[in-house]
């Protein structure tokens, strides 16, 4: 179980993120690793995008700024705005 006490409600994420994989053609979890992997170097599992997806872990800042790379409704704030337990929430997108 992903952690409870955050300012992201996981299982909020969990949706969003398979929402978005699915939204981008990512009918699999190993086709949206192999994104990940194209775009940012970095490697994940398919069990860890499925993991995420049913909020028995919390991803990393690593995944979670990975996963940005990749599913462009990640980095919408109206998009993840569901995913925090606190309305007031102000999220900051950067482009670097």
């Amino acid at each position: 179980m992903a952690k409870e006490n955050s300012v992201i409600d996981w299982e909020a994420y969990g949706v969003v993120l398979k929402a978005a994989r699915l939204a981008n053609g990512y009918s699999r979890g190993k086709k949206l690793v192999d994104a990940v992997e194209e775009r940012t170097g970095m490697k994940i599992s398919e069990r860890t995008i499925y993991a995420l997806e049913d909020a028995s872990r919390a991803p990393s800042a690593d995944i979670f700024l990975a996963l940005q790379q990749v599913l462009p409704e990640l980095n919408d704030p109206e998009f993840i705005r569901p995913i925090f337990r606190n309305s007031n929430m102000k999220v900051m997108l950067v482009e670097l």
